[in-house]
């Protein structure tokens, strides 16, 4: 579950050189991922302490608030 914004995180890092040339990179989205803060950072500084440990059980109709569960 993400809380708060969604940052869109590059998997592949970039380079200006990426940038500059408009490579596949920049937006395919085989090499973006939506992530919270906490996970943004912990990929960046390597803090796993960001993360959350407990996996959060999924249910039937979790993603469509509009069914019953």
């Amino acid at each position: 579950i993400i809380g708060g914004k969604i940052i869109v995180h590059h998997m592949q890092p970039l380079t200006l050189q990426d940038l500059e040339k408009e490579t596949d990179y920049v937006l395919n989205p085989e090499y973006l991922i939506c992530v919270s803060h906490n996970t943004h950072n912990a990929i960046h500084y390597g803090d796993e302490n960001l993360l959350i440990t407990v996996p959060v059980e999924r249910t039937m109709h979790d993603t469509c608030p509009w069914r019953q569960r």
